[in-house]
């Protein structure tokens, strides 16, 4: 499981946008972006598990996993099972 919250973390970096309506009027916050796998799935679902207050930082952070997980390859042991990993997104203007 670690090695995959790894690999996403690392895609996830290639995506990460901050909006530009967003930095424009100072918005910041932490997303938490769930990424589940059920059996009989090929790509995991990703939902939001919570919000930062800000539709747009939410939808940007879902986007950035969404593409995330279609490069970040699930390790074998991982293959086939059931799992969920919670991964914190976070916006600040100082970064």
């Amino acid at each position: 499981m670690r090695q995959y919250r790894l690999n996403l973390a690392r895609e996830a970096r290639r995506y990460k946008r901050y909006p530009a309506i967003a930095r424009e009027r100072g918005w910041q916050g932490e997303v938490i972006v769930n990424i589940r796998a059920a059996s009989g799935l090929s790509v995991p679902m990703i939902t939001l598990g919570k919000t930062s207050g800000y539709a747009e930082l939410d939808a940007q952070a879902l986007e950035m996993m969404e593409n995330a997980t279609r490069l970040a390859a699930v390790p074998e042991s991982l293959r086939g099972r059931p799992f969920v990993i919670n991964l914190p997104v976070h916006y600040r203007l100082d970064d």
